[in-house]
């Protein structure tokens, strides 16, 4: 299987990692997708949960960002709102605008991670980055836009051949 398709590990969601594992691996940066990764495709306000995991990575020393294909006006209010910051229309799968951005902010590459729920956009964006990648299950896959839908279609078989040849193990068993 192409190593870009490959995330670093699995999680059910974003929610259910703490800080503390970030920090045991040195990551100070968190880049996550929005859309059916930090919150339903269609939410336009933050909702308890991100402000929650916001200000839990805060008090870490930990910096959470935006990483969206978006570039909305939807993004950059649910961001105001959060009070984060995000690089948007980044065109993933391809990776030169997010190598850009994170060389513009300072970043060094090991001590960023990236989250996201799609493997054709994230996974592959991330990896081509070089960037620890954690592929989370997304949502509500149901109220998908026509294209993220398709997108999931596709990569139905590389998440069931992930998990039934066991090629990435979950954020849980790294811990350990």
């Amino acid at each position: 299987m192409i190593k870009r398709l490959l995330p670093s590990l699995l999680a059910e969601s974003i929610y259910d990692i703490p800080a503390s594992f970030y920090l045991s691996r040195g990551i100070k940066v968190i880049l996550t997708d929005l859309d059916n990764t930090l919150d339903d495709y269609r939410t336009k306000e933050p909702g308890d949960k991100a402000k929650n995991l916001v200000k839990s990575f805060k008090e870490n020393g930990i910096s959470l960002f935006v990483a969206s294909n978006n570039s909305s006006k939807r993004v950059r209010h649910y961001c105001e709102e959060l009070g984060i910051d995000y690089c948007g229309a980044l065109y993933k799968p391809f990776h030169y605008k997010l190598d850009a951005w994170i060389k513009k902010k300072g970043f060094r590459k090991e001590e960023v991670a990236f989250v996201g729920d799609q493997i054709f956009t994230d996974s592959i964006s991330a990896r081509g980055a070089k960037l620890f990648m954690i592929l989370v299950e997304p949502f509500h896959p149901e109220r998908d836009s026509p294209l993220t839908w398709l997108n999931r279609l596709l990569e139905r078989p590389i998440r069931a051949k992930i998990t039934k040849k066991h090629l990435v193990s979950g954020w849980k068993e790294a811990q350990e």
